[in-house]
């Protein structure tokens, strides 16, 4: 089965037959008279996907994300969410990067209600209910009343996925959330971020360094190469959910990690058709 798409070739609509959810075309991105971090790139998301960015660095996989969100200009090319301009889907969107960014004079319950807060769609006792329900939700009902300071890295960035969802967002853009944690708790967290995505089926673009967290998570792997950034290959996951810790030993997972590993490290010769000059 081959499971690549062809660079820049990408369905107009789901397996349903919807229009996809989130749609980037002829997206180019500089700054000022720079050289372009990203060039020519053209992806389709559907509803419910689970994207994972992988490259070298530099190759613009944070800055696609912040193109998405809308907290960067677009230099050339469009994306719409859901139909929409990024500036206007922002409610629909959230965003957890790679550091916790927690406010430390808040408790833990606090900074989950903040986004809550600055909708000012429901009361106080709404806003605690629905915290109370997402901390329990991801494990930390316990330390609810704790300071960040407080807390272990891994429990910190539980409080951030926490604080992202309680706004019930469609599309969840993540930055490597958990690059800066030990292996053993990053697979934790990969295996509740699942979970949560099963009980509320938001859609999802990821950005990480690691091969097997994103054959893990995704249902595809979108590989770009750098200098400019352009997608090069787009890998498709064939795995089904739920997934657990017992898919890590699995043939054909390890051999998915092996392909995604030759995929990064074919990065620096040409495409087909390319030539070798310039």
């Amino acid at each position: 089965m081959n499971r690549n798409n062809q660079v820049g070739m990408t369905p107009e609509t789901d397996g349903a037959g919807r229009p996809p959810f989130l749609s980037i075309h002829g997206l180019h991105k500089r700054y000022g008279s720079g050289a372009a971090i990203l060039e020519d790139v053209t992806l389709e998301v559907g509803a419910g996907d689970f994207i994972s960015l992988i490259g070298p660095s530099g190759c613009g996989k944070s800055t696609l994300l912040k193109l998405v969100s809308g907290l960067t200009p677009i230099t050339q090319g469009t994306i719409t969410v859901d139909g929409m301009e990024p500036a206007n889907a922002r409610e629909i969107m959230s965003f957890i990067f790679q550091d916790a960014t927690l406010l430390p004079w808040r408790t833990v319950q606090g900074n989950v209600e903040l986004g809550l807060e600055l909708q000012r769609t429901m009361t106080v006792e709404q806003r605690r209910k629905k915290a109370t329900e997402l901390l329990a939700l991801v494990g930390l009902s316990d330390v609810a009343s704790r300071y960040p300071r407080q807390l272990s890295g891994g429990m910190r960035m539980r409080v951030s996925i926490a604080r992202a969802l309680a706004t019930r967002p469609r599309l969840l853009l993540m930055d490597e959330p958990f690059g800066a944690l030990d292996e053993m708790t990053r697979d934790r967290l990969n295996e509740e971020l699942l979970k949560l995505r099963a009980e509320q089926g938001w859609t999802a673009m990821f950005v990480t360094h690691s091969v097997a967290e994103a054959v893990f998570l995704s249902t595809r792997i979108v590989v770009l190469e750098a200098k400019p950034g352009r997608i090069r290959r787009d890998i498709a996951v064939p795995f089904g959910f739920p997934r657990n810790e017992s898919l890590r030993s699995d043939p054909a997972y390890l051999a998915l990690v092996g392909e995604v590993s030759q995929a990064l490290r074919e990065l620096k010769k040409p495409m087909s058709g390319e030539g070798g000059a310039g």
